[in-house]
């Protein structure tokens, strides 16, 4: 694996997992926050998936806002976020890693391949954007179990 850029300063691995569809690995996943070894959305996170398929930058623009509305329900500002979202996508294939660091509940900054793609201010920022993996009500609840080092 690539050494870890995590994107904060003191990172502690909470948990790592594939998404597996069909018996085929979609990304492996990698987990890390600061301080102690415990999952909580109030410290800083960091989310590094490695994709061993690819996507194109619109899918994954879809996919996140299919998976944030289906976690939250329809709320008013989510076009906005994705509006906000949406430039910080690139395509991606085998060997790609985008990470997601949030080191305040309100701020996002993405990095496809260690270089930075876009750094997005929101309210809750952090626990709307990472729920997709995070959330007990994710999709692969299982995946998000591991990851959160359950």
């Amino acid at each position: 694996a690539q050494a870890q850029n995590t994107g904060l300063a003191a990172p502690v691995k909470l948990g790592e997992a594939s998404l597996r569809i069909l018996g085929q690995t979609v990304y492996s996943a990698t987990l890390h926050t600061e301080g102690p070894r415990q999952f909580n959305w109030s410290q800083p996170l960091s989310l590094r998936l490695d994709y061993v398929y690819g996507f194109t930058a619109a899918q994954l623009v879809k996919a996140t806002g299919r998976e944030m509305e289906r976690i939250e329900g329809p709320r008013p500002d989510q076009a906005g976020l994705l509006a906000k979202l949406s430039p910080c996508f690139r395509d991606v294939g085998p060997g790609d890693s985008f990470v997601a660091v949030s080191t305040t509940a309100d701020q996002l900054s993405l990095r496809l391949n260690g270089q930075q793609t876009c750094n997005v201010p929101n309210p809750d920022f952090r626990q709307r954007f990472l729920g997709i993996w995070l959330s007990p009500d994710s999709r692969y609840p299982r995946l998000s179990r591991k990851l959160r080092g359950g």
